[in-house]
């Protein structure tokens, strides 16, 4: 009997430390009541996200998120692309929601705008654990340096023709392109944007600029072999990184 009384007895203690140090881990992973604010790393254009948090009770209560560029400008109704700054208050309210940047689901056109979202919470999370908190500075903070650009390395591609389309938007429209290659150059573009029946966009559709950008686009990427030395129209971002992307996809094809 004493044996077995013992046994329970180095059970409960054992079980008691273990729950003693759960709590205490718990403990340290609490958000501290406070003002954090957070980033994202610039995309290749220079973007990044900034967010500020509010905790109160352990609980995120406030969450404002913003986009700038390397010039501090903040991404707004001037923006050309509104699928991304339209989604900020929702990812806002989707985090004070789930309590977790992972359980923010992404909105459909706005997918670059989910990672830098959940990036900069993230940050901002990981300083409230710490106690160090901060606001987001008025005008927008210094712009985060963007990491060193490697030198292209000489591809070879072989002579033919090539072909590549993007996948389909929310709204059914996808890009698609056929480039020529003769002695290691591009030397025929066509590009195309569809719609879900393979009508390529023309002078009815409702916003000009970006079929009026395919030929631009595509004179651009004769004259400078490389579709990321193809310069963004203003008001056709999205055609243009639908270009970009079918160029680049189809170019790896001939290498």
């Amino acid at each position: 009997m004493n044996r077995t009384v013992g046994i329970v007895l180095v059970v409960l203690v054992v079980l008691g430390l273990a729950l003693y140090m759960n709590a205490q881990r718990r403990d340290e992973d609490q958000w501290q009541d406070g003002t954090y604010t957070g980033r994202s790393a610039p995309d290749d254009r220079g973007y990044f996200g900034e967010i500020e948090l509010t905790i109160a009770g352990g609980k995120i209560t406030k969450a404002m998120y913003r986009e700038l560029n390397q010039e501090g400008k903040i991404k707004d109704e001037t923006y050309p692309y509104q699928a991304g700054p339209q989604s900020h208050p929702k990812y806002e309210e989707e985090l004070m929601r789930s309590q977790d940047p992972d359980k923010v689901d992404v909105i459909s056109g706005a997918t670059e705008t989910h990672g830098r979202f959940k990036e900069a919470a993230k940050d901002a999370l990981d300083k409230a654990t710490r106690g160090e908190q901060g606001s987001l500075s008025e005008p927008p903070t210094a712009p985060v340096p963007m990491a060193p650009q490697k030198e292209p390395t000489t591809v070879q591609w072989k002579d033919g023709t090539y072909g590549a389309k993007t996948e389909p938007d929310q709204y059914g429209y996808y890009g698609e392109i056929e480039l020529t290659i003769t002695n290691n150059k591009i030397t025929e573009v066509t590009y195309d944007e569809k719609d879900s029946e393979g009508t390529p966009k023309g002078e009815d559709y409702p916003y000009p600029l970006g079929p009026e950008s395919e030929d631009k686009f595509e004179e651009q990427l004769l004259q400078k072999q490389d579709p990321e030395k193809v310069e963004v129209i203003t008001g056709a971002t999205q055609t243009w990184e639908r270009f970009k992307m079918t160029a680049k996809d189809a170019l790896k094809k001939a290498e």
